[in-house]
């Protein structure tokens, strides 16, 4: 039989009580912090992988792409001849009109007219008028027609 005090009552311990349960809510709120840092940093690894696999492939393209414009930039060009260039072009007075000729200036769309100064220029044959391809010349490199570089015979 247990021991009792005159009351009859069992005698008064002085155990502590039970240590208290840990409040749920913190502990969860601190899981969800760490799921939550580390999705991202794993996030960060999957584009850092990405990034260096995908890296090789953008600057292959980038470097065909500045090479193929700077390849289309040499053969279009935008500048024109110097003047002195397309004064050495051949040239001749329009005296009948012939197949070979054709009939009217591309540029200006008028006809060649008799004792007209024209120019023939070297590599296409195009024939325009002096003063019209000229002009175009100083701007453009190329026929206006056909768009081949003008060239003097000597320098093929």
């Amino acid at each position: 039989m247990p021991p009792t005090n005159v009351s009859g009552e069992p005698p008064y311990t002085s155990a502590s009580p039970p240590p208290p349960k840990p409040k749920t809510k913190i502990l969860s709120l601190f899981h969800v912090g760490v799921i939550m840092i580390s999705i991202f940093f794993l996030f960060l690894l999957l584009l850092g992988i990405a990034s260096l696999l995908l890296l090789p492939f953008i600057l292959s393209s980038l470097h065909r792409h500045l090479r193929r414009r700077r390849r289309n930039r040499r053969h279009v060009s935008s500048d024109g001849l110097s003047s002195r260039f397309v004064k050495k072009i051949p040239q001749f007075k329009f005296y009948e009109p012939t197949t070979r000729h054709g009939s009217d200036c591309v540029v200006c769309l008028d006809g060649f007219r008799q004792g007209q100064w024209c120019r023939n220029l070297p590599g296409c044959g195009h024939v325009f008028h002096r003063k019209c391809v000229d002009t175009w010349l100083l701007k453009a490199a190329s026929c206006p027609i056909c768009r081949a570089r003008v060239r003097l015979r000597e320098e093929d």
